[in-house]
This record gives structure tokens, sequence and C-alpha cells, in this order.
């Protein structure tokens, strides 16, 4: 019996870390979320352009995820940006053999030109086209296995980012000066697109987490960031809700320092402040207005980082929590071939703060 109170208290508290920090109570230690997209493909001893396109794979990825990191929550995603544009008719670009590069859209593959596209633009169905219902079986099959314990949230693309990867990342930006109305309407069918798939995650029983780093101020300015991505995300996030999901994780990468009161205008209950962003800032304006935040440490040198390196850099990070409950400790994207050693340090350290 005790034995069995212990494996139950286990669950109970991994199922209720992340939950607790969304909304402002303490629990036993802070959440840990690792930033693991690509990395899943290394748990398998394969590689992302495989492993993306076989559920089987994928799903023993997760799961291997789970048994190797024991994070807070699971993120069914590998490379993130791209499912929805390939499901609207973008071409992506896979590699064979033992490459362990990241598909990406074909930069020539893109499908959005002019303003004669607009029309012909069609909303993908997410039980048919593309990757998306590979995405949503493996989602279904994880939370068979997993969702007793934990979180499981499905990764979808932002409205401007997806935006982005239909018509080029550059083009995009210049058609927000030269035409913006353009822009607009694109965004309109974007957002559609990540109602659509926001849905389906829904109705199998998984959470979302929305993705949008194209959106960051290291790209894109705080000005038009209000003036093309706000309105839009919190369209998003109020659909997400309407749905009966209480918190909705919005993640932008880089300093998203100059964009915060946007960020929190968003109506996202749970935001990032990446390793290069202002904590202090974040940990005030977060704290008035009851959200939570991931920090993350910075993963660039991981696969050469020492060991005395890495505590030192979870144990700043969790300093600077300060005791804040909706503080949430994360990493950058873990890049693909990270010794699985490392996580369980970082959890050590962790374990540590908590006693």
């Amino acid at each position: 019996m005790p034995r069995l109170f212990r494996i139950l208290n286990a669950i109970y508290l991994m199922n209720s870390r992340l939950l607790n920090a969304c909304e402002g109570r303490a629990s036993d230690r802070m959440p840990f979320l690792p930033a693991i997209y690509e990395q899943k493909a290394w748990f398998v001893h394969s590689t992302p352009s495989i492993v993306c396109r076989d559920p089987e794979l994928f799903t023993q990825a997760l799961l291997a995820e789970f048994e190797i990191v024991r994070p807070d929550a699971l993120t069914i995603g590998i490379d993130v940006y791209n499912v929805e544009a390939e499901a609207v008719g973008a071409r992506v670009i896979y590699y064979d053999g033992e490459d362990p590069s990241i598909p990406a859209v074909d930069p020539d593959g893109t499908i959005f030109h002019g303003e004669e596209d607009i029309v012909n633009l069609r909303l993908p169905d997410p039980q048919k086209d593309g990757r998306m219902p590979l995405h949503l079986g493996v989602a279904r099959r994880v939370l068979a296995k997993l969702g007793n314990e934990l979180p499981v949230r499905g990764a979808v693309t932002g409205p401007f980012s997806l935006a982005a990867h239909l018509v080029g990342a550059e083009h995009l930006f210049m058609l927000t000066i030269t035409h913006p109305a353009l822009v607009k309407k694109l965004l309109r069918f974007s957002l559609e697109v990540a109602k659509e798939y926001s849905a389906a995650y829904v109705k199998v029983g998984c959470g979302v987490v929305i993705f949008d780093s194209q959106a960051s101020p290291e790209i894109l300015s705080p000005a038009m960031y209000r003036t093309f991505v706000l309105e839009p995300t919190k369209r998003l996030i109020d659909f997400i809700h309407s749905l009966g999901l209480r918190h909705v994780p919005l993640i932008i990468g880089g300093n998203t320092t100059k964009i915060l009161d946007a960020y929190l205008e968003t109506g996202a209950n749970n935001i990032l402040c990446d390793f290069s962003a202002d904590v202090e800032r974040f940990r005030e304006q977060c704290s008035v207005t009851g959200r939570a935040f991931r920090r993350n440490i910075d993963t660039a040198d991981f696969l050469t980082l020492s060991r005395e390196d890495l505590i030192a850099r979870a144990k700043k990070c969790i300093d600077e929590s300060r005791g804040y409950p909706g503080f949430i400790f994360g990493t950058g994207v873990v890049p693909f071939g990270t010794p699985v050693g490392h996580f369980a340090i970082l959890r050590n350290v962790l374990h540590e703060y908590a006693r």
C-alpha cells in the first residue's frame, strides 16, 4: 500500500504541476518543460524526417521522451511549423538516409505569391490532408497510454508563422509594407486553418500549444506585431477557450521583452520568456496579470556543454523564479543528438531545489 500510494501521488503531482503554475498555485516543485521536437527522433535512434512521417515511430518517440525526460507535459510535434503549410499545399523538403536535418518548407514550394492566390487557398481538413491526420492519430495513441499521467498538447502554428510559410518569410515582411491589406486577408485564412486544427486536437482530448516565433520582435517590429499579429492571435485563443480549454500556451521565441504588453493582451495565460528576454520584466508583469511563463535556458551548446556548466545554468534559471508560483523551468529547442544524461541532470537540480 505505501508503494501504491507513492506511485499514485507521483502521477497526481505530474498531472497537477503545470495546472498549478497556470493558476498561480505552488506545487512540490516548478514544472519541467524542455523544448523537445527534433530530439524526439534521437530517442528512437532515427531521424526527424523519418519519425515525423511514421505514426508508430512517432508514438514510440513520445513514449520514450516521457520515460527519459519525465517532463510535466508532452507536445505532439517534431517539425512544428510545417504541418499546416503542407496540408494547405506547400511543399516540404524531407531528408533521406541518416541525414538529421529538420524538414522545412521548400522556398520554391510556397503557394502564395499575390492577390490572385487568395481565392485559390483551400482550407485543409485535419482528418484528411497532409500529416494532420497522422498527428491526430499519434495524439490518440499517446493519450491512451499516458493521458492519465500528464498533459498532452498538440502543436498548432500561429497565424503569422503559417502565413510566413505559405508566402516565404522575406516576401511576407515586404508585403506588410507594400500590401498590408493583402497580408491581413492572408492572416484571416491562416487563422481559420489554426482554428480547424486546434478543434481537431481538442476533439481527440488534447490540449493545444500555439507556436508563432516568426512574430518575434527579433524579426517583426513591436508596432507591426500590434498591427498584424495581435488581433488574429487573440481571436484564435478566444476560439480555443470557447472549446473548453482554460489554458493556452503561446510560444514566441527570442527576446520578446519589447512586445510583452501585447503578448499578455493575446489572452494566452502561459507565455515564453526565452533566455535572451528580461526575466525581471516577465516576472513583474506576469505576477500583476496572473499569468504563467516558461523561462528557457540557452541550449545552443548543449551537444558539448559540460555537466558543471549545465548545473550552473539550471541553478541560475531556477533562482530567477524568486518563488513565483507561475514560473515554469524550460529550455530552448534541444538540439538533435543531445546526450540523454542532460535531462537527468536538469531533473536532479530541480529536485535538489525542491527539498
